[in-house]
């Protein structure tokens, strides 16, 4: 009966609400003082607020309030999206007119949240260890246990790090004044191994964007398993301290890492170089490499640096691989050691397409490729054309891209792979240039046209346009020009020729001394500049040209095509003056009979002046044509005979064209400018004649037939000195010969002509 009443005076009293109990349990809290852990209110620093305005107890729900709370959370929702909406509407109003970063530096990386380094700012502060009052016995498992912490980048209270300047060396720490001498001193023997472990973890976290690179990114995966591999290790040895009391002294601790003090100083080291030169790329693997050569450590720390270069190669190798065996750059990052400047085919009619659109980065080449480079460059760029022009059964088949090649620093069988692939793109690009687009009879069309060796075609050429060509430049019709080289490519024995429809006429803006000044000087040539012309005629301003199609222009370029330009002007206005020439003697065999004897003799002065002018002309005419051309054309053929690669074509064509340039004399204009001179002396004393003929010979006649002679004498005479000049501080021959044709016996030089 006493427990009945116990129990029903206990149902009576008024049991307490969850709410009261609450408000119970934290005054009793509050009540007992400042009892709580310092750890429980270091923790309480990282609980998360509650959402207020969001926040929803079960007590505020009733009927009444549904409508309020809907309310809230739409305003909420709304408002936060709105907030974020304006927020990244200004953060892009204000980055707007900030161009975007164009290149990966170090010093711009910031610290990731989440670190795996020393924390330096103070979320919360640590509890200091009075260790002064403590025994030396049980000190050193106290230091032990904070310099395992601190050999994972954990910062304690008695061994505390320095947050570094940028511009410093290895990081630094302090260490609390409690600790003896004795063990500060091993302590201090140690901390070198954490400083270093430091620089490599920084490294590791700076480079784990995608704007370093491939080659970064790889270096750094290697990186994170050597640390893992670390950080096993270092827990082993926290294991056994835990485990085995006593047993992990920091002699202990110093012997386990001695070994791996060389090894970690030589990767903070490398790392420290790879971030204070901000090197990418093929930089990287270059660094890697002269460190390895130059490392004075020991042998594991060779083997862990090997291992480094050859994971971080694997990147770059590979996109190695896929330029020597197909053609292509995939190098988003720009770190590979071919640039690539994208443009269009059409753009070749005005820079040289075969030189610009590929090149080598030098600073991004990686020493131990540098001998290769040059074969590397033109391997792809023959693979390019080839996969350009479409040739399916031309396409790579020696090197498949199922069997990549590797970097192995002990063995260069990737050599090999580069050799084995340059070989089979040469030939491949060869064969397709020579077979498919018949390089060699598409050369031969232009030496027809440009060198003159078709000679009906110019000959009736040059009588259909010779009318027009004496004629000012400014008054011609370039269509009308067109259709007659038309018309006589239709009549001549050039219709035959499959290749003539490439050819066509232009009419310069300047003269073939300016053409060659322009050319010195490595200034545009090719484009149409507005000069003044007004003084010009049409035989001074003419030229073909030419429109190889794509992949012949590769070797018939818009340089080459100016080039061939300029001899067929120079031989183009000398057959002009021969026809001019020639038609006055005509014209004198018809005109000698209508006068007596004693008359007559006043024109002998003006017969022999012009035969010695056409004698001049012709000269240099054959001089060019069969000393100069024809025998480097020879040589040239027989060289084409022997090529192995599309740079020998290149070589060889160059070489014969600049051989024909330098001993036609184009290429000095000290030479140039006289043979011009003669060639005006020319043409004015032939207008003279043509309009002369027709009158009584006077005195008159006799003094400009005089004058005339003395100007050529003296310009031909200041030729012949210059030439002479030439040809004794040349090693050319044919100046030589030239001179022997024009001044025979010394007939000039010994003061013949009278």
């Amino acid at each position: 009966p006493v427990l009945q009443q116990q129990q029903k005076l206990q149902q009576k009293q008024p049991q307490p609400q969850p709410q009261q109990q609450q408000q119970q349990q934290q005054q009793q809290l509050t009540g007992a003082g400042n009892a709580l852990d310092p750890v429980q209110k270091r923790v309480s620093v990282f609980e998360s607020p509650p959402l207020s305005s969001t926040r929803i107890t079960t007590e505020q729900v009733t009927p009444e309030n549904v409508q309020e709370i809907k309310e809230k959370i739409v305003q909420a929702t709304s408002g936060g999206a709105a907030s974020r909406l304006s927020a990244s509407n200004v953060s892009l109003g204000l980055n707007h007119h900030q161009p975007p970063r164009q290149c990966f530096e170090f010093a711009h990386q910031k610290a990731p949240i989440v670190s795996w380094n020393f924390n330096y700012d103070e979320l919360y502060p640590l509890q200091s260890k009075n260790v002064a009052a403590i025994p030396m016995a049980s000190q050193e498992p106290i230091v032990v246990k904070e310099l395992v912490r601190c050999l994972v980048a954990l910062k304690g209270s008695l061994i505390m790090p320095q947050k570094p300047h940028p511009a410093a060396g290895l990081l630094e720490f302090q260490l609390s004044p409690q600790l003896t001498d004795s063990c500060r001193d091993m302590v201090k023997e140690i901390l070198p191994f954490a400083a270093n472990f430091s620089c490599v973890q920084q490294f590791i976290e700076e480079s784990s964007i995608l704007e370093g690179g491939l080659v970064l990114q790889a270096l750094r995966s290697v990186l994170k398993t050597l640390m893992t591999d670390y950080y096993l290790s270092i827990a082993q040895l926290d294991d056994s301290r835990f485990q085995r009391q006593g047993e992990l002294t920091m002699q202990r601790l110093l012997q386990f890492l001695k070994p791996l003090f060389p090894t970690m100083e030589e990767l903070a080291a490398t790392v420290s170089e790879i971030r204070a030169t901000n090197c990418r790329g093929g930089q990287v693997l270059t660094l890697l490499y002269d460190r390895i050569t130059a490392t004075s450590g020991t042998i594991e720390a060779q083997r862990v640096l090997e291992r480094l270069i050859e994971a971080a190669a694997v990147p770059f190798m590979e996109m190695l691989q896929l330029w020597i065996h197909r053609g292509v750059i995939n190098d988003p990052q720009k770190e590979f050691l071919i640039e690539h400047s994208a443009m269009e085919l059409s753009e070749n009619e005005l820079v040289d397409y075969w030189e610009k659109q590929y090149t080598i980065r030098q600073e991004k080449v990686p020493c131990f490729l540098t001998k290769y480079a040059d074969i590397i460059l033109r391997t792809g760029k023959y693979l390019n054309v080839v996969r350009v022009c479409g040739s399916a059964e031309l396409q790579p088949t020696i090197s498949p891209i199922s069997k990549p090649f590797g970097y192995r620093h002990a063995d260069q069988s990737y050599i090999d792979a580069i050799e084995e692939a340059y070989n089979f793109a040469s030939s491949s690009l060869l064969n397709l240039i020579m077979d498919k687009y018949d390089l060699m009879g598409r050369l031969l069309s232009v030496k027809r046209y440009f060198l003159l060796q078709q000679g009906d075609f110019i000959t009736e050429f040059m009588d259909a346009v010779e009318e027009d060509l004496r004629k000012d430049v400014d008054s011609l019709h370039p269509i009308r020009i067109a259709n007659l080289l038309d018309v006589t490519l239709g009549l001549s024995s050039a219709k035959h020729d499959q290749y003539h429809d490439e050819l066509k006429t232009t009419l310069l803006a300047y003269g073939i001394v300016t053409q060659i000044s322009k050319i010195m000087d490595n200034e545009d040539a090719f484009g149409d500049p507005l000069g003044d012309t007004s003084q010009l005629k049409g035989i001074e301003c003419f030229a073909f040209s030419y429109k190889a199609q794509w992949p012949v222009s590769i070797v018939l370029n818009l340089w080459t095509i100016s080039k061939y330009q300029m001899i067929f002007r120079q031989l183009f206005y000398l057959k002009y003056v021969e026809r001019m020439l020639c038609r006055v003697w005509i014209d004198n065999n018809k005109t000698r009979q209508q006068f007596a004897p004693s008359t007559a003799k006043l024109y002998r002065s003006a017969f022999t002046l012009r035969q010695k002018m056409l004698i001049a002309i012709q000269s240099f005419e054959s001089y060019m044509m069969i000393e100069v051309i024809e025998p480097n054309w020879h040589i040239f053929y027989h060289n084409m005979k022997q090529v192995k690669n599309i740079d020998d074509v290149l070589k060889y064509h160059q070489d014969f064209l600049d051989q024909c340039l330098k001993n036609c004399m184009l290429t000095t204009p000290e030479l140039l400018k006289p043979i011009i001179n003669l060639c005006n002396i020319c043409i004015k004393f032939c207008d003279f004649l043509a309009e002369a003929t027709t009158m009584e010979p006077t005195e008159t006649f006799s003094g400009r037939v005089e004058q005339f002679r003395h100007d050529f004498t003296n310009q031909l005479m200041t030729l012949l000195r210059k030439i002479n000049e030439t040809a004794t501080s040349s090693t050319s021959e044919r100046f030589i010969n030239l001179i022997h044709r024009i001044n025979f016996n010394s007939y000039y030089s010994e003061g013949n002509d009278k």
